[in-house]
């Protein structure tokens, strides 16, 4: 336990002081998010409500989707994940601590937002703090999983960024974080639901902020975590058959 531990503090320094790492978690979701919460709270003042929802769906993405993938995909194309293997260590306990790495930094990011835009741009507090935090732990579940099947599933970083970005721009554009789902023609509202950041702002909205939503929140809760089991089992599958391939 003691060596996981200490696994999980090098993992943790090493994901800070790379750069591209840096940014996708930390620098770039944070500089979108006051940029946009000015933007939005002066534009439209009820988009103050639901901004601790919409920005830490847009930064938890971001990191995970984004910003997940490629380091994994480094380790099987460079044999870092065989080495392991060579030395007992189970491939699956390397992820294991590369997701819990990205869960602490992405979750530091989402507290951030949490704690400041009540004070900079006069958004609303959640009526129900545990609903909220319930829907952001699931929010960072689910996203991490799908981070890390894109990390195993594809074969080279090129194809990793191309599959991440044809799931983080649809969760921009089609889940509700910039304008409601409401606005979108049918077809799109449809396609978007396919996203579990849409069910994830529904359920922001209707259990933690006690907003009306277009799809019940529980259900939607419930949704999201499905998409995020559904994923872990994939992952699963795909370590046992990279195991037999070592």
């Amino acid at each position: 336990m003691s060596a996981l531990f200490k696994h999980l503090w090098i993992q943790f320094k090493i994901d800070i002081r790379e750069r591209g790492t840096l940014m996708t978690y930390y620098l770039v979701p944070l500089v979108f998010y006051f940029v946009m919460g000015a933007v939005f709270s002066s534009i439209n003042p009820l988009a103050r409500q639901t901004l601790p929802a919409t920005m830490p769906i847009f930064a938890v993405t971001m990191g995970a989707v984004l910003g997940l993938p490629v380091p994994i995909v480094k380790m099987r194309e460079f044999g870092v994940l065989r080495a392991y293997h060579v030395c007992g260590i189970p491939e699956g306990a390397v992820l294991f601590i590369q997701s819990i790495s990205a869960f602490f930094h992405l979750l530091v990011v989402s507290i951030i937002i949490f704690v400041t835009a009540p004070v900079f741009f006069e958004a609303s507090y959640p009526k129900s703090f545990f609903a909220y935090f319930l829907s952001l732990l699931i929010l960072l579940f689910v996203s991490i999983a799908l981070g890390v099947l894109i990390g195993m599933v594809v074969r080279n970083q090129s194809i990793a960024l191309m599959l991440s970005q044809s799931i983080f721009l649809p969760t921009v554009l089609l889940s509700g974080i910039m304008f409601p789902t409401s606005m979108l023609p049918q077809p799109l509202r449809m396609l978007g639901r396919i996203l579990p950041a849409t069910y994830i702002m529904q359920s922001f909205s209707g259990l933690g902020f006690g907003l009306p939503t277009d799809i019940n929140a529980a259900f939607s809760l419930l949704i999201a975590a499905g998409i995020g089991v559904a994923a872990v089992i994939f992952i699963v599958i795909k370590l046992k058959a990279l195991e037999k391939s070592l």
